[in-house]
């Protein structure tokens, strides 16, 4: 079998990206196995620096175009006896068996398949409350619900680790490359292979990679304005996925919900951000230890709703004006939660 690795790079990601080679470097393969990787250069000069000698890697500067249409140009580079296609980011350092444990995964899986693998985030000796939030609830990743070896729908399809057969990645025609600059690019992927219904993505936590991205609070809520400024380019570009990820209305339906959400929940949201400020100074030991770990956690994780759902709602409004193609490079987050908060 041989596999192709595709990592998509943006700006001020290069830093990130030689330490993750470094471990594709390192990767174990059993006989018959072979491995290249395929990076991709979004629109800026590579300042990569050296190399690792023993890793297969070819790097391929193109114009600015957004991370789906980054890896869908890498796939149809890659080597023609490329069997397996498997996703990861430029902040995602695999284990020396991260890529046999994906080949030897999916040759038991039947066509039409997705492969998530693990990708626990790297922390400090010392992490801070926030830190353990993002860990242990689905603040960005679903992970502490899922369960080993479980079939799962399209809606966990992460690219930070993702693998599909090339066959059924190209039959299907790939990513939606005006999913830019990302986000839901590879949840619509995955929609678009296995339907919205079909439970496709099979979690397999042995093939394990480490996610290096920091995140402060001021971070997270930007993320979230973004996620909500690309869901009404995910309902044109993808409808169905969109219907499963906010069901039951149309985009002009939720607007109007959420221009009146926001207006009704001013009072709380400062101080919800102010609690979140004090948790991303506050070590992880002050939480305790078992249920009173969790229990902790889970309230604050309740409490911290409110302002996630503000920075999206405000972030979905703006997205309604960007919403043609001709516009995505304006797609970025600007802070209106913020703004929101009379923050400076």
């Amino acid at each position: 079998m041989h596999t192709t690795v595709i990592i998509p790079c943006r700006p001020g990601e290069e830093s990130q990206l030689a330490w993750t080679l470094e471990g594709f470097a390192h990767q174990q393969l059993t006989p018959g196995h072979s491995l290249e990787i395929r990076v991709g250069i979004d629109g800026m000069e590579p300042a990569l620096g050296t190399l690792p000698a023993a890793c297969n890697v070819q790097v391929t500067q193109y114009p600015r175009m957004g991370a789906a249409a980054i890896r869908n140009a890498l796939v149809a580079q890659a080597d023609a006896s490329t069997n397996l296609l498997i996703f990861c980011n430029s902040d995602t350092r695999p284990q020396s068996d991260m890529v046999q444990q994906h080949a030897d995964a999916m040759i038991k899986l039947p066509a039409n398949s997705l492969i998530l693998g693990a990708a626990p985030w790297e922390r400090s000796s010392e992490p801070s409350i926030f830190d353990a939030l993002i860990d242990n609830t689905p603040m960005i990743f679903s992970y502490c619900h899922m369960k080993p070896h479980t079939w799962y729908p399209f809606r966990i399809a992460y690219s930070l680790n993702l693998s599909v057969r090339r066959e059924d990645f190209v039959a299907c025609g790939g990513f939606h490359d005006e999913l830019r600059p990302y986000y839901y690019e590879d949840l619509a992927f995955a929609c678009r292979m296995l339907g919205p219904e079909r439970e496709g993505v099979w979690h397999e936590p042995a093939a394990k990679v480490l996610h290096r991205h920091p995140l402060t609070v001021d971070q997270y809520l930007d993320r979230e304005e973004l996620l909500g400024l690309m869901a009404p380019i995910l309902a044109k570009v993808c409808p169905k996925a969109f219907a499963k990820l906010l069901p039951g209305r149309d985009v002009a339906q939720i607007a109007k919900d959420f221009q009146s959400r926001l207006a009704a929940g001013k009072s709380v949201q400062p101080q919800i951000y102010r609690r979140l400020k004090e948790c991303e100074l506050t070590p992880q030991a002050n939480l305790g230890q078992g249920t009173e770990f969790q229990q902790k956690i889970q309230s604050l994780y309740q409490l911290h709703i409110p302002l996630k759902l503000m920075a999206f709602r405000m972030g979905f409004l703006r997205g309604l004006d960007l919403i043609n193609d001709d516009q995505w490079q304006s797609r970025k987050p600007q802070g209106l939660w913020r703004d929101a908060l009379a923050l400076q």
